[in-house]
């Protein structure tokens, strides 16, 4: 008896270990199942992201060619997408012109010398966004390609070099605007201060007055009325101004020098910014497109990145 009842205990520990082991393997399954799965989708969204990407190339260039030589936010490429299905997705998408921010790129001239008329230009922007304007011989560092000091504010290799975590200078153009956080002075809340007013474009390029916030504007044009400035960008996603000479129509204080050179209206550089819903998986990126200044509107993505 005693003998029947050890092989039924063992019997029974044999079926439970089984058992516990069955459960373990299928649940190892499962798991390499859902992770399989959601591999999947994400590759399948970041595809549906590219395909966006794509999308917004093609909205960028048929502005191109069927616009005339105006770019304003009345227009077609600045409505955004929102929720358009594709199979198991859900595919959104906006662009934003970036030369409706200054960009700081342009502080340092052809020449590979500073721009003075472009310090002075941040310098009145940096002032009326709160952020401090003796940051600007800093970036002006940044970009140059020498190793002299812009006044006592700026920073070169000695600074740099003598950081917990020492690094060097770019000395050559921002890639994104993101690169100020690496600059001496800058911190987190003073590059969201600018973010929304500056970028860093791979080119010189002027500012187009009809997507441009109304503190960019008078940063370049300080003799114009701000009441003139707020005026028209209430009104210009209808009344957007078609030249640059309507520019000086409108404001006859503009300097000459300034029209297509630090104001313009129309754009070559814009932000397409994609999110894709798809299964149990969100995902965004976003790219800088260029478009080339011909007839065809031919398009060009000079970087891409994820956001989540």
């Amino acid at each position: 008896m005693k003998q029947r009842g050890v092989a039924a205990v063992t019997a029974l520990l044999i079926v439970a270990v089984a058992a516990s082991t069955a459960m373990f393997m299928l649940s190892q399954q499962s798991a390499l199942l859902n992770q399989a799965t959601l591999v999947a989708s994400r590759a399948q969204a970041d595809l549906y992201a590219r395909a966006g990407l794509d999308w917004a190339r093609g909205v960028i260039a048929e502005d191109g060619r069927t616009a005339s030589a105006v770019d304003s936010l009345g227009e077609p490429w600045a409505q955004p997408i929102s929720a358009l299905p594709v199979e198991r997705a859900l595919v959104s998408g906006v662009l934003f012109d970036e030369q409706g921010k200054y960009n700081l790129n342009n502080l340092v001239g052809l020449d590979k010398k500073a721009s003075l008329n472009d310090e002075k230009i941040a310098r009145r922007l940096f002032a009326s966004l709160g952020v401090n304007e003796d940051l600007v011989p800093a970036v002006i560092d940044w970009i140059d390609a020498d190793s002299d000091l812009v006044g006592t504010a700026g920073a070169e290799d000695p600074y740099y070099l003598s950081l917990a975590r020492p690094y060097r200078p770019s000395n050559q153009p921002m890639v994104q605007v993101e690169e100020l956080y690496r600059i001496r002075g800058f911190d987190s809340a003073t590059v969201a201060k600018l973010k929304p007013y500056v970028t860093a474009l791979p080119a010189r390029t002027p500012v187009n007055v009809n997507t441009a916030a109304a503190e960019v504007i008078l940063a370049i044009a300080p003799e114009v009325p701000a009441e003139q400035v707020a005026a028209f960008v209430k009104s210009r996603n209808a009344l957007p101004i078609k030249s640059p000479q309507q520019i000086f129509e409108r404001w006859a204080k503009v300097p000459a020098g300034a029209l297509g050179n630090d104001l313009d209206v129309k754009s070559g550089y814009f932000i397409a910014r994609v999110q894709v819903a798809q299964d149990d998986v969100q995902l965004a990126s976003e790219a800088l497109i260029e478009r080339k200044a011909n007839a065809a509107g031919s398009t060009a993505i000079i970087w891409r990145r994820p956001l989540y």
